[in-house]
């Protein structure tokens, strides 16, 4: 477990670092590197593997990374503006990357918890003759689901946290840099734990799934007119008022969306009302259709699942030439391979929710407070207004 987190920390911290040096054309980089990685693992799996199930999946996760690069890719340049602009506000403090090696601590020190109440309670019951399996299942999930509940609470504590970094940095002119562990990290970890931590728990129970169906839907609502346009080439682009209208329909969309946690850090407010106030802000601005279709976060997701993946692996390779068993479950492999995966995906996760969360209240400081960021941080915002007025001049 320590190699595993120690390979999956290493190599979040090194691709935010990458992810600083290359803003413009990252997310790019992240599209095309997860089509080659799954078209990689659909010819080993063909070649070497005695199962068609471990190629069967690479070919439809081959399939699927290749839809989305094809429907997201005229708004990579929106996008990777946003993703820019947050990056280099990230550097403007040292508090921000602070709270991400805070975050892998915090995991790592739960995981290590974790791993040892689930292996040990499996192992006693694993025994336990009385115990059906119908009930061996009902543990098991509920062990998984402390984790999962509790790793999503890290990162909304994060991101939270991240908002009023930035908050506070929205402010504050360039030459007015942040030092490491300044009051700023201090004063909004405190409000995001004394005021905001009960909705945060809320949230970290709803907003993973409610995201995940918001995803789905918005490809599929920026996959039908590019398909619509493949059969007829004469159609008009769709009209940004109908996504509008589409998108503030949902009820739930409302209220819960991806940058609650960014109005929770930066104005105290509930869960329930700071998606509800984020949405309202977004649509009174006409920006519903532009700062709702999670390329960002997608592509994040892709980095952790391809960190994860590969923490997998090598939790394999250190399991076949150490020969140590996780559990009395006589499946040493598979245990190795479950426990590395989830390791190293919550872990890079949690570490990079900051880039997350630094993008969420970027956007909601920009659509509260744009002359700010002109006045403090003028090379950031010229950035900003170019790459959205390119975004408004190509969709018109």
């Amino acid at each position: 477990i320590c190699i595993a987190s120690g390979y999956a920390s290493i190599s979040s911290i090194f691709a935010l670092g990458f992810m600083m040096m290359l803003a413009r054309n990252i997310l790019q980089a992240i599209l095309i590197f997860t089509v080659v990685v799954n078209l990689s693992w659909s010819v080993l799996g063909l070649t070497l593997s005695n199962t068609f199930f471990v190629p069967a999946v690479g070919i439809f996760a081959l399939l699927m990374s290749a839809c989305y690069a094809w429907v997201v890719w005229d708004r990579i340049p929106f996008a990777a503006t946003n993703l820019s602009v947050a990056l280099k506000g990230m550097r403007g403090t040292l508090d921000i990357p602070l709270l991400g090696v805070c975050n892998l601590v915090a995991t790592f020190a739960w995981t290590i918890c974790w791993v040892c109440a689930f292996f040990g309670a499996s192992d006693f019951l694993w025994n336990e003759e009385e115990l059906s399996n119908n009930w061996m299942v009902v543990v098991v999930i509920f062990f998984f689901f402390s984790y999962y509940w509790t790793t999503q609470v890290i990162k909304g504590v994060s991101q939270a946290t991240v908002a009023g970094i930035i908050g506070h940095w929205w402010s504050i002119t360039d030459e007015d840099r942040l030092p490491l562990c300044s009051g700023a990290l201090y004063s909004a970890l405190m409000k995001t734990l004394s005021k905001g931590f009960g909705s945060i728990c809320l949230g970290s129970l709803v907003l993973g799934p409610s995201l995940l169906m918001s995803r789905l839907c918005t490809f599929r609502r920026l996959a039908q007119p590019k398909l619509a346009r493949l059969r007829n080439p004469e159609l008009p682009l769709p009209s940004h008022d109908s996504d509008d209208n589409t998108l503030n329909s949902d009820v739930i969309t409302r209220h819960i969306n991806q940058w609650s946690y960014s109005y929770i850090g930066l104005y105290n407010y509930s869960f329930w009302d700071a998606g509800y106030k984020a949405s309202e802000l977004f649509q009174a601005r006409g920006w519903t259709h532009v700062v709702s279709d999670h390329l960002i976060l997608s592509s994040m997701s892709m980095s952790t699942v391809v960190i994860g993946v590969s923490t997998a692996c090598l939790g394999v390779i250190v399991s076949e030439v150490d020969g140590y068993s996780f559990s009395a479950a006589h499946k040493p492999l598979t245990s190795a391979f479950l426990i590395s995966l989830l390791v190293g995906y919550f872990l890079s996760s949690a570490f990079l929710s900051i880039i997350q969360g630094s993008v969420s209240a970027m956007l909601v400081c920009y659509a509260v407070a744009p002359v700010d960021l002109h006045a403090n941080h003028p090379l950031l915002s010229k950035e900003m207004r170019t790459g959205w007025k390119q975004f408004w001049i190509q969709k018109r």
